[in-house]
């Protein structure tokens, strides 16, 4: 079951005195430096007065700007405009948008934009963008989310009084917040808004503070107009539970992980589209217009009608046009406008395809029938090895949006179900046991909504022995007025899925686990049901200004009350995992790789002495994890030791990728090795030089680890100056590159033992992870600096 899609709703500015609007970060107005280009062009062209509905100037804007946000020196306003009667400020809304920005002698060095409302003054937006190479960000950062919480607080306290007590702070995004890797971090902290202490998100405020501890961005969403449920008895949060588990639908589907190396083997998971619960109900609820799809139903037919087309023909312009024009019937008139060939090769797997790309079109004539006709076109794909025609469109003439009428069906859903099969039959025959219909039955359209639909569009899902193919669809659109087909199309692919579905976890036990995702809230959401957004009785009120533009009104124009439900949020902010069905396991979307959801723990760096540290590698899985212990002082492999500098260089992000045209530049270290990606990226980076053997599983001793991080620190150079270092070492003789000992002891990233350097002692992980934490310090010290620094 999918969650639909729901329009957002309308940001709505309370309405407050202007002597009651908070001096947050100047307390007076400051004057503009320099000169000002301003264009504002929906003012009239009179001084400085503006449409009747805006009851705040311009220069009362800008004034009011400066008292909220203290400009820095140098940034002068360039822009301002002022926007009405649109999005989001509703009924007689306005707002006035405008921009300051700092160059010198064509240097850019960052921009401001703030928004005030034009109706009561309110800082409704703030966003500032800093591209100044002189300062610095310190790392860790200054800030850390505690400290960055309070000065949201702070900022809301003065910002948002008024609101304050209606504003409650969403943890979700701290539970899943993760240490920064780099000081130039940005926090936000989200507020929501609730009613009766119910959280109503469509409306709150952002709030965003960088590392330095300053306010950086600011958006206040707030619609005074929305109505909520009343006198609604929630069912409890255990039945809400069991509510979810007894509704929820979960399916079996291929998901093929693209970033994987080697074999991309399709994995075969559960998924689980979320929903929301009727919180008086304990019903599913969706807020859209348009309903969720109907039953399962069986494909075309049991058994294909013929065997999968060979990728063996090499089909000529004339051949390509003639499969079109076999099965579409083309606008009367129209001509052959182009015709390309294009050829692909994929890299990962070497196979080559090709297709035909055709257009036709007629241009405007001189009587009155060619003139009704002109602009009408069609386009198409055709696969020049197999012969299919992967997509058709017949795009008629363009119709203005006053000049259109409701729709007159004179061909129902079942007779477009029907046409749609007898096409799919004829054009893909080697199929049709695996295509199944998957369209919201007409039953379940709303009658307004029937009205201004032009098509019947048919989906059909392929589904393999029991389990979705990745997603690949065909779609099939036939005119409800007329009948004709007038679009196709096809995402089928020729990936080798299994045939059979393999054993997999019970359905109850795969519920369980994609659950455990989610946590339940009782919450506000607004009710788009039923809902004609785009009547022209509705266009006519937003244009008259009796009702906001994302309100949600009813048929009759009045609002909808916001729904009492509720819902699913995901517990962990990370990146797309699924559920193995055949294992229970969880798995990257793109890699394939095993992860685990909750925050990773082991039970044996507890009260170590580099704790700190190697939890910051942990969180980023720069460290490998195996049976719950991560062996702190066990030796470093030089594999181990490349991915966790890359990982530490690639701002935590691992997930690096090479195709199959990356030939290895080690022989031991090759493109089926865990270390190939990092390794790669590595000898990119110029850390590593490619050689005969890279000998992943040796340990890394002291010597070769400061190498590596003079490398990436881009002190190689430097390093050759033996003689500007301190290099006063007990053991000097036995270094082979001083310079780089000297770098990093200078540096403080590695200590000396006894005044030595000891550079053939095996480096454990703690202190790979803490020289490497003190390595991001360093460089967030020293990074882009315009000239050599000597220590």
């Amino acid at each position: 079951m999918k969650r639909l899609k729901k329009a957002g709703t309308v940001a709505i500015a309370s309405a407050l005195l202007l002597t009651s609007a908070p001096q947050v970060w100047a307390s007076e107005i400051a004057g503009t430096a320099g000169s000002t280009s301003v264009s504002v062009p929906m003012l009239p062209d009179k001084g400085n007065t503006a449409p009747a509905e805006v009851k705040i100037s311009k220069d009362h804007a800008i004034d009011l700007a400066k008292k909220y946000i203290a400009i820095p020196e140098g940034y002068v306003l360039n822009s301002i405009n002022l926007n009405s009667n649109g999005y989001p400020y509703g009924k007689n809304g306005s707002s006035w948008s405008m921009n300051f920005s700092k160059t010198i002698k064509d240097h850019y060095y960052g921009n401001i934009s703030i928004t005030i409302d034009g109706t009561n003054g309110r800082l409704t937006n703030y966003y500032m963008n800093e591209n100044d190479n002189d300062r610095k960000p310190s790392y860790p950062p200054k800030a850390d989310y505690k400290a960055a919480k309070q000065i949201a607080d702070a900022w809301i306290a003065k910002m948002n009084a008024g609101e304050q007590d209606q504003l409650r702070y969403n943890v979700r995004d701290e539970q899943s917040f993760r240490t920064p890797i780099d000081g130039n971090y940005q926090y936000s902290i989200r507020y929501d808004r609730t009613v009766s202490g119910v959280p109503f998100s469509q409306n709150g405020v952002n709030v965003g503070v960088n590392g330095e501890g300053q306010v950086t961005s600011y958006s206040f969403n707030w619609d005074d107009t929305a109505t909520f449920e009343k006198n609604v008895t929630p069912i409890g949060m255990e039945q809400a539970a069991q509510a979810f588990r007894d509704k929820a639908k979960a399916a079996l589907s291929y998901e093929i992980p693209y970033q994987a190396k080697g074999n991309r083997k399709p994995i075969t998971t559960y998924q689980m589209g979320t929903f929301m619960i009727d919180a008086a109900k304990g019903e599913p609820w969706s807020p859209g217009i348009i309903p969720q799809s109907g039953e399962e139903e069986r494909p075309i037919t049991d058994k294909p009608l013929a065997d999968k087309p060979s990728a063996t023909l090499n089909l000529t312009k004339e051949e390509a046009v003639e499969k079109v024009t076999s099965v579409f019937t083309l606008p009367a008139g129209v001509k052959l406008q182009n015709a390309s060939y294009n050829e692909y090769t994929n890299p990962d797997t070497g196979e080559t395809s090709s297709a035909w790309n055709l257009s036709w079109s007629q241009p405007a004539g001189e009587n009155e029938a060619s003139a009704k006709m002109a602009g009408s076109s069609a386009w198409a794909t055709v696969d020049s090895k197999t012969g299919e025609i992967k997509n058709f469109n017949l795009n008629p003439p363009y119709v203005p949006m006053s000049e259109q009428k409701d729709v007159e069906a004179k061909v129902s859903q079942d007779e477009a179900k029907a046409k749609a099969a007898e096409l799919v039959k004829k054009l893909l025959p080697g199929y049709t046991d695996q295509l199944v219909p998957d369209t919201v039955p007409e039953k379940l359209l709303q009658p307004l909504l029937l009205k201004r639909m032009k098509t019947w569009d048919i989906r059909f899902k392929r589904v393999i022995d029991g389990v979705s193919a990745g997603g690949e669809t065909v779609y099939v659109n036939i005119d409800r007025e007329t009948g004709d087909l007038i679009g196709f199309s096809n995402s089928i692919s020729t990936f080798a899925y299994p045939q059979q579905k393999p054993q997999v976890i019970a359905l109850d036990k795969a519920k369980d686990l994609l659950l455990a995702q989610y946590d339940i809230e009782l919450s506000y959401e607004p009710d788009l049901s039923d809902t004609p957004l785009y009547t022209d009785k509705i266009k006519l009120m937003i244009a008259a200004g009796e009702i906001a533009p994302g309100i949600a009104p009813d048929a009759s124009g009045k609002q909808k009350d916001a729904k009492l439900v509720y819902k699913l949020l995901p517990k962990y902010s990370r990146e797309p995992v699924v559920l193995d069905a055949e294992t229970g396991t969880w798995k990257n979307a793109a890699t394939g790789d095993a992860v685990s959801l909750e925050r990773v723990k082991v039970g044996d760096i507890e009260g170590h002495w580099a704790q700190k540290e190697l939890q910051l590698m942990l969180d980023y899985q720069a460290l490998d994890v195996k049976d719950g212990k991560v062996n702190p002082d066990q030796s470093i492999t030089r594999g181990e030791m490349i991915k966790m500098l890359v990982i530490a260089m690639n701002g935590g992000n691992g997930g690096i990728r090479y195709d199959a045209n990356r030939s290895a530049s080690f022989a031991d270290v090759k493109a089926d090795s865990a270390y190939f990606a990092y390794v790669e990226n590595a000898v990119d980076r110029g850390l590593l030089t490619p050689g005969t053997d890279f000998r992943p599983e040796d340990k890394m001793n002291r010597e070769e680890m400061a190498g590596l991080i003079v490398k990436a620190l881009g002190l190689s150079g430097l390093a050759q100056h033996d003689a500007v270092f301190n290099d006063n070492f007990a053991d000097k003789a036995k270094l082979k590159h001083v310079g780089e000992a000297a770098i990093v002891v200078g540096l403080d990233i590695m200590s000396l033992v006894d005044g030595s350097f000891q550079p053939e002692q095996e480096v454990s992980k703690a202190q790979a992870a803490t020289a490497f934490f003190r390595y991001l310090q360093k460089r967030a010290e020293i990074q882009d600096r315009k000239y050599p620094v000597y220590y």
